[in-house]
């Protein structure tokens, strides 16, 4: 079996983790600069304002495309690609993320048995991210929120028990905090994930390439990790 030809879109700080730890890239391109070969699978981590063209060229060239790009917007995503190519879009590839999503889900499970239970959700970064909340951020409130359907816009004001707040936090060198919590009036659950590194993002960004190869359609993390995560929600029977 031949190895998988992988391209990269952007040298930013996602793509020059994704190439430390591909090791043996086909090729990886900055804005302005075009791929010089033929791929199975291309990452696009570059910029929103490239999504667009990197699309048209997956789509041109039949070629799969991982997107890790943030703050792009494609309503119409699902019909462009049709069943021409495989696509999967991300605001988080890592793997530890995508089972914190699913864990959030039942944890607004719980909170929904209980009106004074009150979800809440903070994350942290460093300074120089420009989104807030983040996509890591949105994509957990939606989890959250499926479990826990009280109201579905995210406010930064004070919480209410009909309202799920984020607190954002833009300060220092920090790679990504997310800490989702429950607040009830005698106890408090939470859920933390903090990266030391980028390196759970370019690997997982390097998993999803693997499994969406050969796939037609559009697809999310969520659509890898119902392969990968959900067996370790089937309980019952001997360890």
């Amino acid at each position: 079996m031949s190895a998988l030809r992988i391209g990269l879109f952007g040298r930013g700080r996602l793509g020059s983790a994704i190439a430390a730890e591909s090791g043996d890239l086909a090729w990886q391109v900055d804005q302005g600069e075009s791929p010089t070969g033929p791929v199975d699978v291309a990452i696009d981590a570059s910029v929103a304002e490239a999504v667009e063209a990197h699309l048209a060229w997956a789509l041109d060239t039949r070629t799969d495309l991982v997107i890790g790009a943030t703050g792009w917007t494609m309503p119409d995503l699902e019909a462009r690609v049709g069943g021409r190519i495989g696509v999967l879009t991300s605001s988080n590839f890592s793997l530890t993320v995508a089972l914190m999503a699913r864990l959030t889900t039942v944890m607004g499970r719980f909170a929904a048995l209980d009106p004074a239970r009150d979800p809440y959700l903070v994350e942290h970064h460093h300074r120089l991210k420009a989104d807030a909340p983040s996509g890591t951020a949105k994509t957990l409130a939606a989890a959250l929120m499926a479990g826990c359907p009280r109201k579905t816009e995210w406010t930064l004001g004070t919480p209410t028990v009909h309202q799920l707040n984020i607190g954002v936090v833009r300060a220092g060198a920090e790679f990504g905090t997310h800490t989702v919590g429950l607040d009830a009036p005698a106890e408090v659950l939470e859920l933390t994930h903090t990266a030391r590194s980028r390196a759970p993002f370019a690997q997982g960004a390097l998993a999803a390439a693997r499994w969406l190869h050969g796939r037609k359609g559009a697809f999310t993390m969520a659509d890898l990790a119902a392969d990968l995560l959900d067996p370790l929600f089937v309980f019952g029977g001997k360890p």
